[in-house]
C-alpha cells in the first residue's frame, strides 16, 4: 500500500484551545480539559465554565475533531456527537481533519511515538516537559493512505481502545472481588463452624 507524506497543517486545521473562562459570565459552556478524557476514548469530568463574551462557532468542538494535549501528549481523543459544542481548554489543541483524512486514522497516527515525536525533533527540545504549539503540530509529517484503508486502520484503533477499556474494567472488578474475599476471610467469614 503506497502512502504519500503530507504536513499535518495541509490536511487538517489546527486550532488553539480557548482561554478566558471563569466561574462567572453571561455565556455558559461545557469545558473540556486535558484530564477530561482517558487513553481509551472515554470522556468524563467535563465541567461548566463561564465567559463574559461568546465564543465563535468555529472554536467549539465538532464531531471528528481530535484533542491533543499541549503538554506531554501521549494519547488523543476523537470528539463524538455527545461532545459537539463543547469548548476546549487553552491546554488543548484541536485538530480538525479535512475530508481527505479519516479522524480515527489521524487519531491513531497522533498517538504513534514516531509521529508525535517529530514535535521534539522540530524544536530540538530535550526538556522533561514537551510543549506542543499550533505551528509545531502543523509541521509534523504524516503518511496518507487511501481513505478506505484509513477507515480500516481507524476501526482497528477504535476496537483496540475498546478492548483496553474492557480489560481495565475487568481488572478493577477482579481487584474488588479479591478485596471482598480477603476481607471476609480476615473477618471470620471464611470459617464454617
Amino acid at each position: 500500500m503506497l502512502s504519500k507524506e503530507k504536513r499535518l497543517g495541509d490536511i487538517a486545521e489546527i486550532i488553539a484551545g480557548v482561554a478566558g473562562f471563569g466561574d462567572e459570565g453571561a455565556y455558559c459552556y461545557r469545558f473540556v480539559q486535558p484530564n477530561s478524557f482517558n487513553n481509551t476514548g472515554f470522556m468524563n469530568d467535563v465541567i461548566i465554565q463561564y465567559r463574559s463574551d461568546e465564543i465563535s462557532e468555529k472554536l467549539l468542538l465538532s464531531s471528528g475533531d481530535i484533542l491533543v494535549k499541549r503538554l506531554n501528549p501521549s494519547f488523543v481523543h476523537v470528539v463524538a456527537e455527545d461532545s459537539v459544542g463543547m469548548a476546549a481548554s487553552q491546554n488543548l489543541l484541536v485538530v480538525r481533519p479535512s475530508g481527505e483524512v479519516d479522524p480515527f486514522y489521524l487519531g491513531y497516527l497522533l498517538e504513534q511515538k514516531e509521529i508525535i515525536g517529530q514535535v521534539e525533533h522540530v524544536t530540538g527540545s530535550a526538556a522533561a516537559i514537551k510543549a506542543v504549539s499550533v505551528k509545531k503540530l502543523a509541521d509534523i509529517i504524516v503518511p496518507i493512505i487511501p481513505l478506505e484503508q484509513q477507515r480500516k486502520v481507524g476501526e482497528i484503533w477504535k476496537l483496540s481502545r475498546k478492548r483496553k477499556q474492557l480489560l481495565n474494567e475487568y481488572m478493577e472488578e477482579n481487584d474488588r472481588l479479591v478485596s471482598m474475599l480477603a476481607s471476609q476471610i480476615i473477618n471470620g467469614g471464611g470459617n464454617t463452624k
